[in-house]
């Protein structure tokens, strides 16, 4: 996947959460905002 530009509509994607349970970013289409945090762990 390479870069997305500033105001360019983001590709749709599926995240795990930590319960096992999946978020398709597609789901969320009809809200207005959607806040992404990424935790990368810990090292």
């Amino acid at each position: 996947m390479g870069k997305i530009k500033l105001n360019e509509k983001a590709p749709d994607f599926t995240l795990i959460d930590t319960e096992g349970k999946e978020f398709r970013l597609s789901e969320w289409k009809s809200k207005k905002w959607v806040y992404l945090v990424l935790n990368r762990g810990f090292a």
